[in-house]
């Protein structure tokens, strides 16, 4: 991890450069696009680097190439009030300092104003202009404390100058007690000066001060602290075969990494290779990986990807390719049953292939049109169901006069014209036929011939659709 860490280092370091000389960039669209990169994530990763001059210093220019007139403002407001800013920060160091001496600390002080996006931001959350930010400057008061006693002597050096100033307690900011993720230690507040000026007060050992001002570059100085300063991150931060940036979610993989490439890529990924080394779309992502992504144009998302991701972008771009294979799968299968009603001389009818679906087991007609395009869909089976929709679901229960009534002809049979002997054929429950009623018989495509009554609530409706699947049928006693 060390040694992603250094690459990270550099990469920042590279970036800063460039963004120095970006005046000499003539696009201008070009600077806007390597500005907001820069702000949204080479800034965020120098801060979790620890590397804040450098994240300051990108902050800066960020702005400067993409709202230039408010970079300008503020850089004249800050330059037209320094002189007043330095006689302020004199005043307020005063005391401080006569107390420290006093007390037999060896110290530095400084005085700064805060960054120019610093005091950008400040005006657009609290929504006002430059002269109503209260703390546009802090002071650092840098110790000279030995390792053993630095902790206890920032704390006594706070007690010190809230003797003097009146604090704010809901400023008060302790990463000495526990430092952040990137090692940074140090013990900030904020106290009324002279004047009623509220200023930001941060005070650290030198050792601190060296780790804050050089980030991860100090960690590599000192033993004991050396290690992954991403512990804990929410994020990962990798790098494309050439060199650029790109932040992901923690726990992300290669499939998340290709589709931040491109969308096309992703669905094509199949593989990568990770400092040479060929890994599947599931393995998962390290800070400083630099990864290149592996293409088939024969490769297509499946359902089980979504198990392989965890970042929203790769996420949607997944679930877009299957609805759109989905699609176009059920488009195909309107086509192929179309097809098949003609050549059977059926309509189709919306409605009732919406009800053949549903009692076929299917949410939707577009699931049974994707079905028939992967030939899962017995269309003899969906044709028999769809042909008799309009019959009555319900069963018929039989009374015990009706059995009798079944038993005591039982000498009786059903003839029908057709030329095919021993056809089986069965009472339609519809309409319960009964010896002696007028009948006609139904040519079912599973089922043989359903026999029907010639009053049936159906009849009706069979002979106007399905006339040339309609045949005589007639009572008659059986053979001996």
């Amino acid at each position: 991890m060390e040694d992603s860490n250094k690459v990270l280092y550099q990469i920042l370091t590279d970036r800063l450069n460039l963004l120095r000389e970006l005046d000499k960039e003539g696009d201008s669209n070009r600077r806007r696009h390597i500005a907001q990169e820069t702000a949204t994530l080479h800034a965020p990763l120098a801060h979790r680097l620890g590397l804040y001059q450098i994240k300051t210093e990108m902050e800066d220019l960020a702005l400067k190439f993409t709202d230039y007139d408010t970079y300008k403002y503020i850089a004249h407001e800050l330059s037209a009030k320094k002189s007043e800013r330095d006689a302020y920060i004199e005043k307020f160091i005063a005391p401080i300092s006569e107390k420290l001496t006093a007390a037999g600390f060896s110290f530095t002080i400084k005085g700064r104003p805060k960054s120019i996006h610093s005091i950008y931001h400040k005006m657009q959350v609290q929504h006002c202009d430059i002269d109503r930010i209260y703390d546009l400057f802090a002071i650092r008061i840098i110790l000279d404390s030995a390792p053993e006693k630095e902790k206890s002597d920032c704390w006594q050096v706070y007690s010190m100058i809230t003797d003097v100033f009146q604090p704010n307690p809901k400023r008060l900011r302790d990463w000495l007690s526990v430092p952040k993720e990137n090692g940074y230690e140090s013990l900030h507040t904020t106290v009324l000066g002279p004047e009623d000026k509220w200023v930001e007060v941060q005070i650290r050992s030198r050792r601190m001060d060296e780790v804050a001002e050089q980030g991860v570059a100090a960690h590599w100085s000192y033993k004991g602290i050396k290690g992954n300063i991403f512990t804990g991150s929410d994020c990962v931060y990798v790098f494309t075969p050439t060199g650029d940036l790109r932040r992901l979610p923690a726990g992300a993989t290669v499939l998340d990494f290709a589709f931040s490439i491109h969308s096309e890529v992703g669905c094509h990924c199949v593989g990568g290779r990770i400092h040479n080394q060929n890994v599947s779309i599931r393995q998962k992502l390290n800070n400083g990986d630099q990864i290149e992504v592996i293409t088939s144009p024969n490769q297509r998302p499946s359902q089980d990807w979504l198990n392989y991701v965890v970042s929203s972008k790769a996420k949607n771009k997944i679930n877009q390719s299957l609805k759109e294979v989905e699609y176009k799968n059920a488009a195909e299968g309107r086509e192929i049953l179309e097809r098949r009603f003609k050549n059977w001389k059926i309509d189709l009818n919306e409605g009732d292939l919406s009800r053949t679906a549903t009692k076929l087991g299917y949410k939707a007609v577009s699931d049974l049109y994707q079905s028939i395009a992967s030939d899962r869909e017995d269309l003899l089976r969906l044709r028999e169901v769809y042909e008799n929709i309009n019959e009555p679901t319900a069963p018929i229960i039989q009374t015990p006069d009706t059995k009798h009534q079944t038993q005591i002809n039982s000498s009786l049979a059903i003839e029908v014209d057709v030329n095919v002997k021993n056809i089986d054929y069965n009472l339609s429950k519809c309409c319960n036929p009964q010896p002696g009623d007028l009948i006609f018989g139904f040519i079912s495509i599973t089922k043989g011939i359903r026999i029907h009554c010639c009053d049936c609530p159906n009849a009706n409706n069979l002979r106007e659709r399905y006339p040339y699947r309609l045949i005589p049928a007639r009572w008659k006693e059986k053979e001996s």
